[in-house]
């Protein structure tokens, strides 16, 4: 019984770091929508490793996502669609990424 406590405080610490690893915390894991999550996780990863590739106006739209996302009553008003310009910005970026990829194979 006691090996399984482990192993689930274990795996517990595992999926806390993946997700501090991804700017999400457990409040915020709690009380927001997976599509938030999802465009939430896009948008800090971009922000993290890939900001030449964005325009001002991206970049602008990916930090003031991400401060809404932080504050609970800003983060109730987002909509779907906010979260699908994220996204789409985030596929934007792995297209280019792709590309520059293939070109260095």
């Amino acid at each position: 019984m006691q090996n399984l406590n482990k192993l689930h405080i274990k795996e517990e610490q595992t999926a806390n770091n993946w997700l501090k690893e991804n700017g999400i915390t457990n409040r915020l894991f709690n009380e927001a929508q997976v599509f938030q999550l999802q465009a939430y996780k896009t948008a800090t990863n971009i922000l993290k490793h890939n900001v030449k590739l964005l325009k001002n106006t991206e970049y602008e739209q990916l930090t003031s996502y991400c401060k809404a996302m932080l504050n609970s009553k800003q983060r109730n008003s987002l909509t779907k669609r906010n979260t699908y310009e994220i996204l789409n910005i985030g596929t934007r970026i792995n297209r280019q990424l792709f590309k520059q990829y293939r070109k260095i194979k």
